[in-house]
């Protein structure tokens, strides 16, 4: 059985539990906010510049926390300055 580190506060270190390194659909959902519907859409062949990159393994659709991250990067809004 493996033993958590124990930090200052005393809570063992669970980053592995709250961010894993490999999403499902659902959980992809959960984590970028986006529906399910709006993944599969974007993993539609004409769509696939638009999304995030995804693997396929046996038929299972899996991201990467880290493809998720950049992906989500690439969209973000900047405030334009008054000039």
């Amino acid at each position: 059985m493996r033993k958590n580190k124990t930090t200052r506060s005393g809570e063992g270190d669970r980053r592995e539990e709250q961010h894993p390194e490999y999403f499902r659909t659902p959980a992809a959902s959960q984590y970028t906010g986006l529906s399910e519907s709006t993944l599969a859409k974007l993993r539609m062949r004409h769509n696939r510049s638009k999304g995030p990159n995804f693997l396929k393994i046996s038929g299972c659709v899996i991201y990467r926390r880290t493809d998720l991250n950049a992906w989500m990067d690439q969209h973000v809004v900047e405030e334009v300055g008054n000039a």
